[in-house]
């Protein structure tokens, strides 16, 4: 990974908050998880949380659903157009946790009752406007019950780097009645998955759970005649969830993908931002991006859809150089290897065309002190292709556009519903036919399909709908 601040100057344009900001630097994440040998040593068992059981990410009706909505929003026409898209989608009788900057309640309250919401179910979280977090409410925390008294928990990890997202725990503590808690781990809840008798968690946030203990004078240590490997199961069951079996999900070994690529296309030059939104173990770095949880068959078969760039490129006729297509397949058999039937389903990666620098002038940022040695590889690609110094060379930030990001409600008393994004909106017109591409699958499946608005600049962010929410309690 490279450092944010360069990715700013290279891609000025680009989406503020997006998903994968951080406020350190990371250009020593992958090295780190890659490196990590030393594990956690046992913690005391939290007061009063005595059997954690996650919410289910796919089983069982809309009971309670947190939204994080930040002035940027409510100001963002295209931002409020998808999430009342949402709303208006959503039954009536659920209800919500509303985080929100105190002095933006009233265009909020407006969504919720145009929708049809009832403003009795509606619990605001009131933060200062001068608070900086974002609207994916998803990954600061993941919700679980204590499945011996029924009391309901956000855990959280032991550090969570994006704006002041981690503030937002300890606000619904004190407005919903829900226990906020913290696990010596890390994780994010985008990056988990929760099926019935099992849940997965990318490899990346178990490789930073390892790197933890390598810190200076780190929160735990391993106990002594406990195997590593054993023993970071052993937290995650006594802190996130007792009783599923934990399937970790990505590959064994760091992908081989660099930060930029140098790239020429007959007389045209590129700078390519080919990593942004991968992980170090997985292709994009939280698996609700490519993985979506469906249920149970008659004959008891689980089954899940994992998407697919290739099938993407197919469909649209298109090339996409550094979708790591065969990582997603790997995924694919792993699931299988679970016990999962696992579909597949398009993905799409794609560029955004963004500033042009010359040649020179992109080798007097890599050699700058806090400067990329990628990118420098990537000054050498562009110089050897037959780019000279006055060369123009045109941005290209590459971001993931998924449908595998959407809302599954398999419920017993409401039946089978799908929340899903939909992309084919100019000037992205050309995704329609994957917009129905999807529409049908969902159906084959026997799901009563519910299209969403536009999506696109979500996706600019490095996420969608399933980012946004978050799933506190879910019914039959």
């Amino acid at each position: 990974m490279f450092y944010s601040h360069l990715f700013r100057i290279l891609v000025p344009d680009a989406p503020l908050h997006r998903r994968t900001d951080r406020d350190s630097p990371s250009s020593l994440e992958a090295t780190l998880r890659v490196d990590a040998t030393n594990f956690l040593r046992e913690a005391p068992i939290q007061p009063g949380l005595q059997q954690p059981r996650l919410v289910s990410s796919y089983a069982g009706s809309f009971d309670t659903l947190l939204f994080a909505l930040p002035q940027y929003v409510a100001a963002n026409p295209t931002f409020t157009a998808a999430y009342q898209s949402l709303l208006a989608q959503l039954r009536p009788g659920t209800r919500f946790v509303v985080a929100h900057h105190e002095s933006h309640r009233t265009p909020l309250e407006s969504w919720f009752t145009a929708a049809g919401h009832s403003p009795a179910s509606v619990t605001w979280v009131p933060l200062p406007d001068f608070a900086s977090f974002t609207d994916w409410a998803e990954d600061g925390y993941v919700a679980l019950e204590d499945a011996a008294d029924g009391s309901r928990y956000l855990m959280e990890p032991w550090e969570f780097p994006r704006a002041g997202d981690a503030i937002l725990a300890d606000a619904v503590e004190e407005y919903a009645g829900i226990h906020a808690s913290q696990s010596p781990l890390i994780f994010q809840g985008g990056n988990c998955l929760i099926g019935d008798d099992f849940w997965l968690l990318g490899r990346d946030y178990f490789a930073d759970s390892v790197q933890l203990t390598q810190r200076n004078r780190p929160p735990v240590t391993v106990p002594p005649n406990t195997t590593p490997e054993a023993f970071v199961r052993q937290l995650f069951s006594r802190y996130v969830d007792s009783n599923r079996i934990l399937h970790l999900v990505g590959t064994t070994r760091a992908i081989p993908i660099r930060p930029f690529y140098g790239t020429r296309a007959g007389n045209s030059y590129f700078l390519d931002i080919a990593s942004d939104g991968a992980g170090t173990f997985q292709p994009i770095f939280h698996i609700d991006m490519l993985i979506t949880l469906i249920g149970r068959d008659a004959s008891n078969k689980f089954h899940a859809l994992v998407g697919s760039p290739a099938l993407a490129d197919q469909l649209l006729g298109t090339s996409s150089p550094y979708s790591l297509a065969t990582v997603y397949d790997t995924i694919a058999e792993q699931l299988t290897a679970y016990g999962l039937t696992v579909h597949r389903n398009p993905l799409v990666h794609r560029p955004t065309l963004g500033r042009a620098f010359t040649l020179a002038q992109l080798r007097d940022l890599a050699n700058q002190p806090n400067g990329d040695p990628a990118l420098l590889t990537a000054v050498n690609e562009l110089s050897a292709a037959g780019a000279s110094d006055s060369t123009t060379v045109t941005i290209r930030s590459w971001h993931h556009i998924t449908w595998n990001n959407c809302l599954v409600e398999n419920s017993a008393t409401h039946g089978k519903h799908i929340y899903l994004p939909t992309f084919g909106h100019s000037p992205n017109a050309d995704l329609q036919p994957i917009d129905a591409h999807m529409k049908n699958l969902w159906e084959g499946l026997g799901f009563t399909v519910h299209l969403l608005g536009d999506f696109n600049e979500f996706a600019r962010r490095q996420g969608v709908v399933h980012c946004v929410k978050k799933y506190l309690a879910r019914g039959a």
